[in-house]
């Protein structure tokens, strides 16, 4: 009995080893023809077409670095200083913020405050580090990696690449993901700096939660249609958002130098 055990064992091993492994049946339609509304934007391995207008990772990556070192923190303490202003004379608030601002001073809290900032910059590098090296990838959103088989010889040596699915209701729901993890991708640092923030303005800080709340849920909705619908919320969200890291930077500001 074991005899024959050991040998129905030995026939069904030789079998497995023959039988072809299960990807490759993923990996046959994946190289089959794209459909038509797919074609329009991919190219046979679903990158996006190679063209002459696809920039250069240097290219791109200057054009993020102005717009995340000096377009956004610009526009950032055009709005944060505007905030102090109208609501410390025009809403009767500066006696307040300068008993806050005084406090931060005496305790050396500015810091604290520079710190998160910092940080908020720290994160802005990578952004523009990654969104340098996409364009010339070839890469289009929601995809954030891009997949390969690694095999040196064969028939999946030249196979395409695995991209996200981004038709149909497996489209939808890639893009849905993509508008959660987004917004997770920021909120750490945006609940930080809506503590700090709101231990100097108070109410201020409810506004723009609810301004970004309002950006954050439309971009998620509209992303799930489609990417190009997502910007109508994704603007609103950076604009919160935003002002907050200005807000921050406002507060370090004055919670360091007493002016």
């Amino acid at each position: 009995p074991f005899g024959s055990s050991f040998f129905c064992l030995s026939r069904f091993r030789q079998r497995l080893l023959r039988r072809p492994p299960r990807f490759a049946v993923c990996t046959a339609m994946s190289t089959q023809p794209l459909r038509p509304e797919e074609g329009q934007t991919r190219d046979a391995l679903g990158l996006k077409p190679l063209t002459e207008d696809v920039p250069t990772e240097e290219a791109e990556t200057t054009k993020y670095l102005k717009m995340l070192f000096v377009g956004v923190p610009v526009v950032g303490q055009v709005l944060a200083w505007l905030v102090y202003l109208v609501c410390g004379k025009l809403f009767k608030q500066q006696h307040l913020y300068d008993k806050k601002f005084s406090f931060l001073q005496e305790n050396q809290l500015g810091y604290i405050y520079l710190s998160v900032w910092l940080l908020s910059m720290t994160r802005a590098r990578l952004v523009v580090n990654a969104n340098g090296a996409r364009a010339p990838a070839r890469v289009d959103r929601p995809d954030q990696h891009v997949y390969k088989v690694m095999d040196s010889s064969g028939a999946l040596k030249d196979a395409a690449y695995v991209m996200m699915a981004d038709t149909g209701p497996q489209g939808r729901f890639n893009r849905a993901q993509r508008g959660v993890f987004n917004t997770d991708e920021t909120l750490p640092l945006t609940l930080v700096m809506v503590l700090l923030v709101g231990a100097v303005f108070g109410p201020v800080v409810v506004g723009i939660v609810l301004l970004i709340g309002y950006g954050r849920i439309t971009f998620g909705l509209k992303y799930k249609e489609s990417c190009a619908a997502r910007g109508s919320g994704f603007l609103p969200a950076m604009i919160g958002e935003k002002l907050l890291e200005g807000l921050t930077l406002l507060c370090s500001i004055k919670g360091i130098f007493a002016f």
